[in-house]
């Protein structure tokens, strides 16, 4: 019997990366998965590899920053699965563009807070009344370990920042509806983005990633590693736990 039997999980980005993980993680321990992602080529690759591993998937195009395209989204989940027990807030991201706030380009601003912080507004704001009528379930929100410790993105920790307090906010808001809510902070991740700016640590490319092995064993993951973390945040397992934001750096952000 699989840790999601019978629920529907609505997953953000889950074209690449750690939500297609996810996608194929929470299909496997039997959900059913809405792949809700903007790229139309990755988020139909999601829904194949979900449903050549025996899982049941729908992908929508999906712009998080878009609230009209969530809520059409939201409909499709629930004209196509009957309800959502599960949202994951998974899109989003930094761009190297992000610098001390004294130096920053303020559109990095408005991209960074629009995609990180307001997608996860609006996806929250469309999704947790889908999943009070369900009869409650659980909200995942991805931070990072960049709201945690002092980085040189001053705009993407603010965002993440943002994402943690909402989510304590809404855990306690919440909660007596049936609505759990909490937030993982990952380390770095091998995600295709990552490894195309920094490399994979292991290549001879001097980066963070290279130093960031040497210094924290345990601080650089697979996008399985933080799918795993949002599969137990999303089952009965972690009922238990609400309000809280899971580092998964390693211990970077401890030091």
């Amino acid at each position: 019997m699989g840790r999601l039997d019978g629920r529907v999980a609505f997953i953000t980005g889950a074209g690449l990366g750690i939500g297609r993980a996810a996608a194929r993680l929470f299909a496997a321990e039997g959900a059913k998965v809405v792949v809700a992602e903007i790229d139309p080529v990755n988020g139909s690759q999601t829904e194949a590899l979900v449903r050549d591993d025996g899982g049941d998937a729908l992908f929508v195009r999906t712009d998080v920053t878009d609230e009209t395209q969530i809520a059409a989204a939201m409909a499709a989940t629930v004209e196509r699965f009957g309800k959502l027990d599960v949202l994951y807030n998974c899109a989003g991201g930094s761009i190297p563009q992000d610098a001390p706030v004294t130096e920053v380009d303020l559109d990095v601003w408005d991209h960074t807070i629009n995609l990180d912080l307001k997608g996860t507004v609006l996806c929250c704001r469309l999704g947790i009344p889908r999943i009070i009528e369900a009869g409650g379930g659980t909200v995942v929100n991805m931070a990072s370990m960049a709201a945690l410790r002092p980085m040189r993105m001053h705009i993407y920790s603010a965002a993440k920042g943002g994402v943690i307090a909402l989510t304590r906010t809404m855990a306690y808001q919440y909660g007596r509806q049936g609505v759990r809510v909490n937030a993982i902070c990952p380390g770095y991740v091998l995600t295709e983005r990552v490894v195309s700016r920094l490399g994979d640590g292991t290549d001879g490319r001097p980066g963070a990633l290279d130093e960031s092995t040497r210094r924290w064993p345990y601080s650089v993951g697979r996008p399985e590693d933080i799918a795993a973390i949002a599969l137990f945040l999303a089952s009965d397992e972690s009922r238990m736990i609400n309000g809280t934001a899971v580092a998964a750096d390693g211990g970077m952000s401890n030091h």
